[in-house]
C-alpha cells in the first residue's frame, strides 16, 4: 500500500519500498522510540540497516533503558532525518538477541568505540527489527528547496517540496 501524499507524481508501491530502504541506509542515524509505563522515550542510535535482509539492526547495552523498554514493549519506531529534507518513519518490531556470532556479524568501528574490550567481552545486545511499515519525505536541498518555497511563496502557490509516501514493508 502506498500512499500519495505531497508528490506531484504517484509512485509505485516497489518504487516506495526501495527509496524507504535507501533512504534508511544513507541516513544512518535513527530517534530509537520505545514506550515507558504511560510514555514514550526517544534516544539516538546508530542503525545498520539490511535491506537484503528485511533487518534494521541496534546494538546497545544489554542492561540499558532500550532493552529494558523493548523487552516490555516489543513494538517500536524509528525516525530518521538529515535535518533539512529527507526523513523515514519506520513502524517496527522488535527483538533481543544476546547470539554472540550475530552481534560478531554485525561489528563495526562505531561498536568497537563503545566497546572497547570487543563484542565477546562486552554486554552488547542486538535489537533486532523486522521493519513493519515505513512514510518518508523525499525533498529537494539546498537552493532548488529554497528556489521552490520562494517561488510559492511569490506566486501564491504551494510548493512542490518533494515526495511523501507511505509503504508496508
Amino acid at each position: 500500500m502506498t500512499q500519495k501524499q505531497s508528490s506531484q507524481h504517484e509512485i509505485a508501491p516497489a518504487e516506495a519500498k526501495a527509496r524507504a530502504w535507501e533512504m534508511m541506509e544513507k541516513l544512518d542515524f535513527a530517534m530509537y522510540t520505545t514506550r515507558k509505563g504511560n510514555s514514550l522515550k526517544a534516544r539516538p542510535m546508530s542503525t545498520i540497516v539490511k535491506s537484503d535482509e528485511g533487518k534494521i539492526y541496534i546494538l546497545t547495552h544489554s542492561t540499558g533503558d532500550a532493552v529494558a523498554e523493548t523487552r516490555a514493549e516489543m513494538n517500536v519506531l524509528l525516525s530518521y532525518g538529515n535535518g533539512s529534507n529527507k526523513f523515514v518513519a519506520t513502524q517496527a518490531k522488535a527483538e533481543l538477541s544476546h547470539d554472540k556470532g550475530l552481534i560478531k556479524r554485525l561489528w563495526n568501528p562505531g561498536a568497537q568505540a563503545f566497546w572497547p574490550d570487543g563484542p565477546d567481552k562486552s554486554d552488547v545486545t542486538a535489537i533486532v527489527l523486522s521493519p513493519v511499515a515505513a512514510e518518508f519525505w523525499d525533498g529537494p536541498g539546498g537552493i532548488a528547496g529554497t528556489a521552490k518555497f520562494i517561488y510559492g511563496l511569490a506566486t501564491g502557490s504551494v510548493p512542490d517540496m518533494g515526495d511523501n509516501a507511505a509503504v508496508r514493508l
